[in-house]
């Protein structure tokens, strides 16, 4: 289920063409857990993107394995990433968001704001998770299920902030097709979606 993201400059290539417009990064940890979550591998940045000259990311996967961890309670680690959802490297807090379950309320709220800081760094890893499925539902994208918490967290708690909406809307500019443009889609979708089963209001 892991993407192997070493040894594929073309992908490197369309990141940087990708991220050619971005601003910012995501936020990185203040504090580390006990134990580094130890990567199988680390996806390299690629060379020629300034605005992640400074992240090094995990293994890009949806395993929880990858990141030794275990869903529930007894794993300190994943009760960790539960408490600290503002200071855990993003690749660790999406994968937490994934399979957390109940316990996701506050990772979808940070995801929201890290997406509104950078919208660029989160679009850009979620593009680096391919096609990588979730084995729940109908198994759908785990890039798409991010996105499914993303926007919802907005309409629920926020009620369609104006943040939220013209930073869709600058992405939309910069973004007008691909993969970036489909994830802006599903975003847009679940938005208006909760913004209707929340507030009886359609976009």
């Amino acid at each position: 289920m892991k993407m192997n993201v070493t040894g594929i400059p073309a992908l490197a290539l369309a990141l940087c063409l990708l991220l050619a417009a971005c601003g910012g990064q995501g936020a990185s940890p203040s504090e580390a857990p006990p134990e580094d979550l130890p990567p199988e591998e680390t996806a390299p940045v690629p060379s020629g993107c300034p605005e992640l000259e400074e992240t090094e990311w995990e293994a890009v996967s949806v395993d929880l394995e990858s990141f030794g961890l275990s869903v529930g309670h007894d794993d300190e680690r994943f009760m960790y990433i539960m408490g600290h959802t503002n200071t855990v490297p993003l690749d660790q807090l999406i994968v937490f968001d994934l399979w957390g379950d109940a316990l996701t309320e506050g990772s979808s709220e940070e995801l929201r704001s890290r997406f509104l800081e950078a919208p660029d760094t989160v679009l850009a890893y979620l593009v680096l998770m391919g096609d990588q499925r979730v084995d729940y539902w109908d198994q759908p994208l785990a890039a798409d299920k991010v996105c499914n918490s993303i926007a919802p967290a907005d309409a629920a708690w926020h009620g369609g902030s104006e943040e939220f909406a013209q930073t869709l809307a600058a992405c939309r500019e910069r973004y007008s097709s691909g993969r970036v443009a489909e994830l802006l889609d599903v975003m847009e979708q679940e938005h208006a979606a909760s913004m209707e089963r929340n507030h009886g209001q359609s976009e």
